[in-house]
């Protein structure tokens, strides 16, 4: 039996990788490249930008605990709107969700986060645990908390958890997303390598089970989150051979409700990345056809963490399958919409460059993505915007183009609080390139949108 990792990874191996930022020479960071962002021209802001700070974000909000039919749960709790579930992977805690990611739902949802049995404070169950009796917890808390029939997020073994829960408590899932899962029967199983990649190996083969090669920066922006919230207690090593013994099981198809995933009304959209070392796309395809009427949707050059690499664009996805497509805006109202978002990019941007070069010279990890974090949330909040235009013509293209280039940059001013002193040097040659290119796909856009370029 193997001790697998179909996971979130370990956030205790990601923090490895999320030391001090020491001697990174920020004085050297150009402020032309933290005003490209959108081809904004410079602006002397009269006011601090707004724009939220951590106070706003889920590594703020403290752990709660229900106490359900199925012992004490430990969760957090952010935002408002409709309740939104999110269901956590193999050997990963509520620590292990990117605060990006949380936060971006989190603006027009109330987004619950919690730890699985036996992790944090969430009360063990009893042996042999499975993915039925994770379900079956989860249903605990969702009627704990009154969430009533919340639509549900799973990734990983949390999709496993997911789908096991609208088989057993179907009327407590109003929709369900299933990000880089696996169907409860004939499921294609990771290979051996990106097993031990991630369980055992050094840290740059874990990133590789999680993104691609090409996709460092990600994956630094990705360990920068994640390292921002307070210290959790790490997963007892029992737990999480007993979550592997439960995957397998699923994966085996002798978990009674993962025989069922046929049975599925809940309206379901499945997603993954096509360069998934953990989870072959073959499997998307094979709950694509077990459950009826799903929607799938595949992003290249991703990998099993593709919902944090593909940030926005993924959370547009979601929110337009849970509340549907925004309604198309005349070609004025984009303009004006436009220009009123992109407004606050270039005071955010020149506060960036400001606050870094006022650093100390031996700044911590924290202190950076402290900085970095309300930038990139002026940057994803346009990003936001411009995908609810409902454009039509030759807008959607030119909107998807810089939505894309942005989000590289994006990842960029996330990545700069895992940097040290010898990684500096190929951060700052990539956010350069990067805000090049994303300035090109903003005049692009300005363009298609009938405005004149930045000056």
């Amino acid at each position: 039996m193997n001790e697998c990792a179909v996971s979130a990874g370990n956030p205790a191996a990601s923090r490895e990788k999320a030391r001090p930022a020491t001697a990174l020479g920020l004085a050297a960071v150009l402020v032309s490249v933290a005003l490209a962002a959108c081809g904004s021209p410079p602006m002397q802001p009269t006011a601090p930008p707004s724009s939220p700070s951590w106070a706003a974000s889920v590594v703020s909000a403290l752990v709660q605990r229900a106490h359900t039919k199925l012992g004490t749960v430990g969760y957090r709790t952010v935002g408002h709107g409709p309740p939104l579930v999110l269901i956590m992977g193999y050997g990963g805690t509520m620590e292990t969700w990117d605060p990006r990611f949380v936060d971006a739902l989190a603006r027009h949802y109330r987004v619950v986060i919690f730890d699985n049995a036996g992790l944090g404070s969430t009360q063990p169950l009893p042996e042999p645990l499975t993915i039925d009796a994770m379900a079956d917890q989860t249903s605990a808390l969702i009627s704990t908390l009154h969430l009533g029939r919340p639509n549900i997020l799973g990734w990983s073994m949390g999709g496993m958890i997911a789908q096991a829960l609208a088989v057993r408590h179907p009327t407590q899932v109003r929709r369900l997303v299933l990000c880089a899962t696996y169907p409860g029967a004939g499921a294609v199983q990771p290979s051996q390598q990106a097993i031990r990649a991630l369980t055992s190996g050094p840290p740059q083969e874990a990133m590789l089970d999680l993104f691609p090669a090409d996709q460092g920066m990600a994956y630094d922006a990705f360990v920068a989150g994640t390292s921002s919230y307070p210290p959790a207690p790490q997963p007892p090593a029992a737990t999480i051979a007993a979550q592997g013994r439960a995957v397998t099981q699923w994966w085996d198809g002798t978990d009674p409700a993962g025989q069922k995933t046929a049975t599925i009304s809940a309206p379901t959209l499945i997603a993954d990345g096509t360069a998934d070392r953990l989870d072959p796309v073959a499997n998307d395809h094979t709950l694509a056809r077990l459950i009826s009427g799903a929607r799938l949707v595949l992003y290249p050059d991703a990998g099993h963490g593709f919902l944090f690499q593909e940030g926005t664009p993924f959370v547009f996805q979601i929110e337009s399958f849970l509340t549907g497509a925004p309604k198309p805006l005349s070609i004025a109202g984009m303009r004006a919409q436009f220009l009123a978002d992109q407004a606050p990019v270039s005071p955010a941007g020149q506060t960036w460059d400001t606050k870094l070069k006022a650093l100390p010279s031996d700044p911590t990890a924290l202190q950076v993505a402290e900085i970095d974090q309300p930038f990139a949330t002026v940057l994803s909040t346009l990003d936001s915007q411009l995908l609810t235009f409902g454009a039509t013509g030759t807008v959607p293209n030119a909107i998807t183009t810089f939505v894309n280039d942005d989000e590289n940059f994006i990842s960029d001013v996330l990545a700069l609080s895992a940097q040290d002193s010898s990684t500096l040097s190929t951060w700052k040659t990539t956010i350069t390139k990067d805000a090049k290119t994303e300035q090109d796909a903003g005049t692009a856009l300005r363009r298609a949108l009938g405005l004149r370029p930045a000056r």
